[in-house]
């Protein structure tokens, strides 16, 4: 077994690909491991199937319920009759009103249900079988090897009445109407399958007889005792006593050591033993491919309502026997598909997914149709949390991604534009290091700080008032394990993407070069207020010591961050438009979801804002995914939104976050949502709860226009002022029309958004088909539609001018797409 993931660090390591660490991986999920009920019958009936016809409380249902019955056990209409039902025994109902009555509903179903006729002549097979005496046992194995048109030829003493006889003697309900009637229609099977009743004498010499005879023998114990060499010179896994013999039919014991006839004991060995002689007639292997291992199925009981069992005065009626049905658990595990949408989507379980992602990595070309399995996981790590066998589709899935992206097999269109967009966070119009101007020449920073690239494209604001504070704080007060010192910005992305996207190298040399700044500012503690720049920072580059910024905060008492950060306690904001909910339903990032001291440290600083924080069902090590890990959000936007929606729903109050993507993501589900943030400084002018999120291109813009402000301002983060936070006001809103030659309606930007089209791109599209002609004319319309190719993207437009100057030409933009894919002649 697995051991438990105790860390996301864990999945970092990778997994190979190959057949047998797929196979072994593929063991873990127990989805299509039997219920214990199922596993309790001697014949594997599938209790779910049966009871979910019956449930339907129609002819048909019982029909369908009946043709379970007879696939699955032999002699059905004496069986059910007989049967002591341990199924009941290990059923999961039985602690919420008692265990499903299987053995009255397979009754009631066997005389509501006509019989159908399945029986189809086959050829004869060459070897022939023989059953000494006419026990259950004897009768089953008859039954099995029968149907698989073996000539079989059942001996019973002479002295009986009949074949029936001794079984009659040991099973008395066999005696009544209902118990003859039920044999008779089973024996007249047995009949049509050409088995022979042939009275006898049981000796050992007629024993040995048959041995030479037949190519396989079964000596029923119950009724030829005589005969019985005991239990201790039978083989247990295969009831093979010696040659072509085989033996069956002996007692339950009780572990006082009485014993009884089970009906369920003696006719499972029946069937057991028949398999034994098909193996020895046909000189194969006794113990190959049997009693395969298997985990058991999980099913959470959480939750599960009491429900008492129906109770009829005889037989179930079909309305009885449906709501007695409808109890049923329907045993499955499932709990990782339930809370993923990701899962859900594809209508299948992490075992299925690993033989789709196994096939997939096999194919050399051709169509790789895991893909949307393997790009559409979030990588969050809740179903390996919610997995009792800690199956990790996040760990299957990156991998997959690293095999494509190695062999070359990766569609660009997946993860392109996110890289582009980490690429445009840590470059040269979005890169900042910010050193402090306090330090004399040759000291080192003590401190770093790393928002990270989604909080400084959304919250510029509440940023720099962050980081004022912290320059100022840290340079007077004294760390327990370090010396105060100088503070240090950086505006950049920490690689996740790269990491997300399977893409190793480009990873690695995302963080290498991280790595050279933080020793450039004197190997500094780093601070994050981003869950997944933390993770990045402590599983790439452990040398970095790294902290949440919100364990910082934390550190300080109500009174004390009242006074630095100017935070009213009664809660009262500065802005009207700002007032905060007094109770939040908390939402932990995925990221830190083994992170306890990021958790503690978030609600601590709720509470000391005045908050009260609600727990909801899954949060902490189960909490979901928004949409936005994994780089979902750029490969299936469809299932990053489901994401949001299905964890939005899971939050019965106002959601507060400590990560601004899930914020914003939350919000663009239609869900209120509030960041750490807006609670600790309610007077910094930030998005309220309602605000949309800002787009791919103002995310950009906000970066670029941080940066700028920083430079040119960045130094009075660290005086002494009332207010020391930049107001970046209306220069850090992003126009929508930034690009200053061509128009758009509202509608067509919310769908460049969808599709991942920049205003930038398209203003370059229009400019490069103008210039190099490489457009054709709608003559229907009169539009223009140019293309452009300047990286690995082609972007198309219809446009058309529509104001001309002497200086330039405006062009209206009435629609425009692009595809990421080379087309070769």
């Amino acid at each position: 077994m697995l051991e438990k993931t105790n860390a996301p660090s864990d999945i970092r390591k990778g997994m190979s690909l190959d057949q047998s660490s797929l196979r072994r991986y593929e063991a873990q999920c127990t989805q299509e491991s039997p219920p214990k009920c199922q596993e309790a019958c001697p014949f594997s009936l599938d209790c779910r199937l049966f009871l979910r016809n019956m449930a339907l409380g129609t002819a048909a249902g019982c029909a369908a319920a009946r043709a379970v019955l007879t696939t699955h056990i032999p002699l059905p209409a004496t069986m059910v009759l007989l049967c002591d039902h341990p199924c009941e025994d290990f059923c999961l109902r039985r602690d919420f009103g008692g265990s499903l009555a299987l053995h009255e509903l397979e009754r009631a179903c066997m005389a509501q249900a006509l019989p159908t006729s399945r029986f189809l002549p086959m050829p004869a097979k060459r070897f022939r079988m023989a059953i000494v005496g006419a026990g259950l046992a004897g009768f089953v194995a008859a039954w099995d090897l029968a149907r698989k048109a073996y000539p079989v030829t059942l001996f019973y003493e002479d002295c009986a009445a009949d074949c029936a006889a001794s079984l009659t003697a040991r099973y008395p309900i066999l005696a009544t109407q209902e118990g003859r009637a039920a044999f008779a229609a089973d024996r007249a099977v047995l009949e049509q399958r050409k088995v022979t009743f042939t009275a006898c004498q049981a000796t050992p010499d007629f024993l040995a007889q048959v041995q030479e005879e037949y190519a396989a023998v079964l000596l029923d114990v119950s009724v030829c005792a005589s005969l019985d060499p005991g239990q201790d010179a039978v083989d247990p896994m295969t009831l093979r006593a010696k040659g072509s013999l085989c033996c069956a039919g002996w007692p339950q014991v009780t572990p006082t050591g009485h014993t009884y006839a089970s009906s369920s004991r003696e006719a499972g060995q029946g069937r057991y033993a028949a398999q034994t002689m098909e193996r020895l007639a046909g000189g194969l292997s006794l113990t190959a491919v049997r009693n395969k291992s298997h985990k058991p199925l999980h099913t959470d009981r959480r939750g599960v309502p009491y429900v008492p069992r129906i109770e009829p005065a005889g037989l179930y009626t079909q309305e009885e026997a449906a709501q007695e049905a409808q109890r049923c658990l329907f045993c499955d595990c499932l709990q990782c598909v339930r809370n993923c949408a990701h899962l859900q989507k594809h209508g299948a379980y992490p075992r299925t997914y690993a033989r789709q992602i196994h096939n997939n990595a096999t194919i050399v070309k051709g169509i790789h149709a895991a893909n949307a399995v393997i790009n559409g996981c979030a990588l969050c790590g809740q179903c390996e949390e919610l997995c009792p066998e800690h199956f990790s589709m996040a760990e299957l899935c990156l991998a997959a991604r690293e095999d494509l992206v190695a062999k070359g097999a990766m569609p660009p269109s997946a993860h392109e534009f996110a890289l582009e967009d980490m690429e445009q966070a840590s470059g040269a119009e979005a890169f900042l290091l910010l050193r402090d101007p306090r330090l004399r020449t040759g000291e080192k920073h003590a401190w770093l700080f790393f928002p990270g690239c989604q909080l400084s494209a959304s919250r510029g604001e509440q940023l720099v008032a962050l980081f004022s504070w912290l320059a100022k704080h840290l340079w007077r007060t004294c760390d327990s394990k370090r010396r105060a010192g100088g503070l240090a910005l950086v505006l950049s992305c920490c690689g996740q993407p790269a990491y997300w996207a399977g893409q190793r190298e480009l990873f690695r040399a995302h963080t290498e070069r991280l790595l050279r700044v933080w020793e450039e500012v004197g190997r500094p503690r780093v601070l994050t207020a981003c869950a997944s720049c933390l993770a990045a920072f402590r599983e790439a580059l452990p040398e970095i010591p790294a902290q949440s910024v919100w364990e910082i905060l934390d550190s300080y008492t109500s009174s004390e961050l009242a006074s630095l950060l100017a935070l009213g306690l009664s809660g009262t904001p500065a802005s009207p438009d700002a007032l905060l909910p007094h109770l939040f339903s908390i939402h932990d990032p995925c990221a830190a979801r083994h992170d306890r001291i990021w958790q503690d440290a978030v609600r601590n600083l709720a509470r000391k804002a005045g908050r009260q924080i609600d727990e909801p069902a899954l949060g902490r090590e189960t909490t979901g995914c928004c949409g936005y890990g994994g780089l979902v959000w750029c490969a299936q936007a469809d299932t990053a939104d489901a994401m949001a929606r299905s964890r939005a729903a899971q939050l019965p109050n106002p959601a507060l976050a400590s990560c601004s993507m899930c914020r914003d993501r939350f919000v663009a589900s239609g869900t209120a949502c509030w960041h750490i943030l807006d609670l600790l400084m309610p007077h910094v002018p930030a998005p309220r709860a309602d605000t949309p999120a800002p787009g791919l291109a103002q995310r950009r813009c906000q970066r670029v226009r941080l940066r700028e402000a920083l430079l040119r301002e960045g130094g009075k983060l660290y005086e002494e002022q009332t207010q020391p936070w930049l107001r970046l006001g209306d220069t850090y809103r992003l126009d929508v029309q930034d690009a200053s030659c061509i128009r758009l309606e509202q509608t067509l930007q919310r769908q460049l958004e969808e599709r991942h089209i920049l205003c930038r791109d398209i203003e370059e599209a229009v400019l490069a088909a103008e210039a190099s002609r490489s457009w054709c004319l709608n003559t229907l319309n009169g539009h223009r539609v140019g293309w452009h190719r300047p990286r690995k993207v082609t972007f198309w437009v219809e446009y058309a001018p529509c104001e001309r100057t002497d200086s330039a030409v405006s062009y209206h933009v009435y629609d425009a797409w692009c595809h990421r894919m080379t087309i070769e002649p």
